[in-house]
């Protein structure tokens, strides 16, 4: 009863956060309802229902995991990184397939997506790697970390899972930019990897390469590889500055948006809400991470400094790229908007990782 009574006074210090957590769970309710209608009709009765009872159940789990002491995940995070591994390979052995790519287990009728929890595992062990001091030797601070982060980002672009890899990668990369770790040693591979990026194109699949293409020029092919890119940018456009109003959307209503209630999203949301709509989505979206960072300010543990800026990127790098997507500043990878796509896997692992971060606060308040 003590304990819960903690959880519940941390709850409340952090009280912005909580309720736009909520705020995020009401527009994904609405939004994925709207988007589940076609010429008035709804017709997805089935995965709003699940929509819901994930969200509950991410509640249950984010509940679970301020009671944990976040230090145990120091002590954790070399086994959390073998089983997440293991995961990930278990999708080449028993995946589920779907649109074209093995990225699902199947477990006791339940479906999640492996990769979507080695994201959180990356997150420990580059708290835990660059929580340590560092040693000022490029093999040891920088390349050891990165070894173990290539080899999970290999294995799950292999799926082929293109966007969570790099989204793995590029997390990983600026919570080392965040350590004391030397930044010539980022600057280098980052010239490296510029370097390296045009020799990498004969590696991608070909409708990976598509994607490329069409993000340069959607209308290269409109009715195929870029038809999604040129229906997003023109669902966003149409919103203007109040929007459409709720159901009245007519790239969502008319069914021209593929993807629209898991990856594209954002696109409902801007069609319906409008400009502003969307840029209050945006601040509270901002708001979340501001107060993460400001709360880090007391933070007087390493290990905890690292785990909560690598929780903020985690936020960071998937709102700011899912969004980009939908704009056509950034070509489709396939990620999900945080707290709001349809999908367990992700929700819960957003609120896995909001979960830890209040146990540090409270740990710091």
């Amino acid at each position: 009863m003590e304990n819960l009574r903690k959880i519940l006074n941390n709850l409340s210090g952090l009280k912005t956060i909580a309720f736009s957590l909520l705020f995020f769970n009401l527009v994904s309710i609405l939004s994925l309802y709207s988007s589940l209608h076609q010429q008035g009709q709804f017709v997805g009765e089935e995965i709003l229902l699940r929509q819901i009872i994930w969200i509950l159940l991410a509640w249950l789990i984010f509940f679970g995991i301020t009671a944990i002491n976040y230090r145990l995940y120091y002590g954790l995070s070399f086994f959390l990184y073998a089983l997440s591994i293991i995961l990930v390979g278990a999708v080449y052995v028993a995946g589920y397939e779907a649109m074209g790519a093995q990225r699902w287990l199947t477990v006791g009728g339940l479906t999640f997506q492996p990769s979507e929890f080695a994201k959180i595992t990356i997150v420990i062990l580059m708290a835990r790697f660059f929580s340590q001091p560092p040693k000022n030797n490029f093999w040891i601070d920088f390349c050891l970390p990165f070894l173990f982060v290539g080899g999970c980002v290999l294995m799950i672009i292999n799926q082929p899972d293109l966007g969570s890899g790099l989204i793995i990668g590029l997390t990983a990369f600026l919570i080392g930019l965040f350590s004391r770790v030397k930044k010539k040693y980022f600057v280098l591979a980052f010239v490296f990897i510029l370097i390296a990026a045009p020799f990498s194109w004969n590696l991608l699949k070909s409708y990976q390469q598509n994607r490329i293409i069409a993000f340069v020029n959607p209308n290269v092919d409109p009715l195929g590889s870029g038809y999604t890119i040129i229906q997003s940018k023109i669902a966003v456009g149409s919103g203007q500055v109040l929007g459409k109003g709720f159901l009245s959307g007519t790239q969502n209503q008319f069914n021209f948006l593929p993807e629209r209630h898991t990856d594209f999203i954002f696109t409902v949301i801007a069609e319906e809400w409008g400009f502003l709509g969307s840029i209050i989505l945006i601040f509270i979206y901002w708001l979340v991470i501001k107060k993460i960072l400001d709360r880090l300010k007391k933070v007087r543990d390493p290990f905890a400094y690292q785990l909560g800026i690598g929780i903020a990127v985690y936020f960071f790098v998937h709102i700011f790229v899912n969004i980009g997507m939908a704009l056509g500043v950034f070509p489709v990878v396939g990620l999900p908007l945080l707290f709001i796509s349809y999908g367990g896997s992700h929700i819960i692992c957003s609120f896995i990782l909001m979960g830890i971060f209040f146990n540090i606060s409270r740990n710091y308040t």
